[in-house]
């Protein structure tokens, strides 16, 4: 009888998740050369200021907020139009990048999602917002407007955007689900 049990156990693997599915692997950390949970330092020696950074306190999480442009650094991943980097109590706790107009002409927010769920699993979705979370962080994939200045006039376009987040501090953040805006 116990040998039977054994066997039993040998025909189902191990690394099935309740549904009988593998479970996807933990969100990646690591977005453009920073890794959640930084210093400062960190940051600043990978992404060199050329000037200082413009930065906010936010109201909601008391997070740090830093906007890092491509002139406000010596170096800058070539894909990236813009990297806005939260802090707390010196250490990294989200890195968002908005895509450049070249990259964002060749992959869509929807793209991007469709590609981050073959390795995360099937995203949770709001309109035009994607977003996975596991234990410890939260994904998210969506569109955002930056402003444009072409020929003396203002407009606004759209861009691609990726952010990766520490859980707990998107549940302090946010009260309406990860779907919902932040700050």
């Amino acid at each position: 009888m116990r040998a039977l049990f054994l066997i039993s156990l040998l025909a189902v693997p191990v690394f099935a998740g309740e549904d009988g599915y593998e479970d996807p692997p933990p969100i990646q950390r690591y977005l453009a050369e920073l890794q959640l949970g930084d210093r400062f330092e960190d940051v600043q020696r990978i992404y060199p200021p050329a000037r200082e950074w413009p930065s906010y306190i936010a109201p909601r999480g008391r997070v740090t907020r830093y906007r890092v442009e491509r002139e406000y650094s010596k170096a800058f991943p070539s894909w990236t139009q813009t990297m806005m980097l939260g802090f707390k109590r010196g250490r990294l706790v989200d890195i968002q990048v908005i895509y450049n107009a070249d990259r964002s002409g060749k992959i869509t927010p929807e793209e991007l999602a469709r590609d981050l769920s073959l390795t995360y699993g099937e995203c949770s979705r709001s309109g035009d917002k994607f977003w996975w979370a596991d234990d410890e962080t939260v994904m998210r994939v969506f569109p955002v407007e930056v402003p444009t200045l072409k020929d003396g006039v203002r407009g606004v376009a759209w861009r691609t955007s990726i952010q990766i987040l520490d859980k707990d501090l998107y549940k302090r953040t946010d009260s309406s689900g990860p779907e919902g805006d932040r700050d």
